[in-house]
């Protein structure tokens, strides 16, 4: 009884004391993301180098040990991991439980401006955060022609979906990142006569260094003229693939030889290394992974509005359609509904 005494008088405490347990109460409801399992995902930052047609060797050797040197030294790492393939290397970063990913995005770009003598032929390397951990996506996703539109071939829109699609997810509040998997990558390919190559004493890499040297836009300078000023520059860079085919190279014997003379060129596709199927049919796949912390019933509320605005808009244009065949919040609002059904079976009072 002392507690009902001390309450009745002191009523302002008592007051008081009410209002911060319902302010808190309020802030966790809104706040606390609606999860299954608490979160202990590791964030994870992911270092993704391109260079094309060099080996796996050459990769780790030229890209990926100079990139570890220095990441190996980032605040708060607890494992770093490598992976070195075909024209493409990884380097994936795991902190600590509650790290801010912002804060460590901003820490591994910083070491990563502190590596020098990448290959000139190498891309930059891009970084992207999310959940560590296989089960990162909590979608999948499968682009495929609409009912009667059987003859289009869904493999070729891979640069589409990576465009379009792909773009659209990661604009969703919550998503770190999309991934695309399946279909063929758009390539401009220059085939060559290895005869007339020989009988001009010339090689390939000699048309790559060509290509390579012509395909740019070049400042001219400028120049004045009364009150205006002009600047100048010369277009090289190619806009159809017959451009390629009017590129000079010097043969062996001292003369130019053009392009076009010991080789065609057109617009192809990339050999695919590995193929999608659903329900026996070529497909592309397409995931989602969330951001370390972030409700997953929001993030996938978002998603879904996402793949309806599409479907109803640039992919009902094209005669194709997103169909989702996996949601992670589906065991989540089951596993949340579970009580609700077993006070029912006791016969408890109706679910609200």
């Amino acid at each position: 009884m002392r507690i009902v005494d001390s309450a009745i008088k002191r009523p302002v405490s008592v007051i008081v004391g009410v209002l911060f347990i319902a302010l808190f109460g309020l802030m966790s409801l809104f706040r606390i993301p609606v999860q299954l399992t608490p979160d202990i995902d590791r964030p994870l930052v992911t270092v993704t180098t391109i260079w094309p047609g060099a080996s796996p060797e050459e990769v780790e050797q030229e890209i990926v040990q100079r990139q570890e040197e220095q990441l190996k030294s980032v605040e708060g790492l607890v494992q770093m991991t490598s992976a070195s393939n075909d024209s493409r290397g990884v380097v994936s970063l795991e902190f600590n439980v509650g790290t801010d990913p912002d804060a460590v995005l901003l820490k591994v770009s910083n070491k990563l401006n502190q590596v020098f003598g990448y290959p000139l032929d190498a891309e930059r390397p891009v970084l992207s955060a999310g959940g560590g951990g296989p089960g990162g996506a909590i979608t999948w996703i499968i682009l495929d022609a609409l009912p009667g539109h059987d003859d289009i071939d869904v493999e070729l829109y891979r640069d589409y979906a990576e465009e379009v699609i792909k773009t659209a997810l990661e604009r969703v509040p919550g998503v770190a990142e999309s991934n695309v998997y399946g279909g063929y990558n758009r390539e401009l390919q220059v085939i060559v006569d290895p005869r007339a190559m020989a009988a001009r004493q010339l090689t390939v890499q000699d048309m790559a260094q060509a290509l390579a040297r012509e395909n740019a836009n070049i400042s001219a300078g400028a120049f004045d003229e009364g009150k205006r000023r002009y600047i100048v520059r010369t277009v090289g860079q190619y806009q159809d693939p017959t451009d390629i085919e009017e590129v000079f190279v010097r043969g062996g014997d001292g003369t130019r030889v053009k392009i076009g003379d010991i080789a065609r060129t057109k617009l192809g596709y990339v050999r695919a290394g590995a193929s999608v199927r659903q329900k026996g049919r070529a497909s592309i796949a397409i995931n989602a992974q969330r951001e370390t912390g972030a409700n997953v019933l929001e993030v996938m509320d978002g998603i879904r509005q996402t793949i309806s605005e599409l479907n109803a808009g640039p992919l009902a244009r094209e005669n194709i359609f997103l169909a989702q065949v996996y949601d992670e919040t589906d065991y989540i609002e089951s596993a949340i509904g579970l009580p609700r059904e077993i006070e029912g079976d006791i016969g408890g009072p109706p679910a609200p």
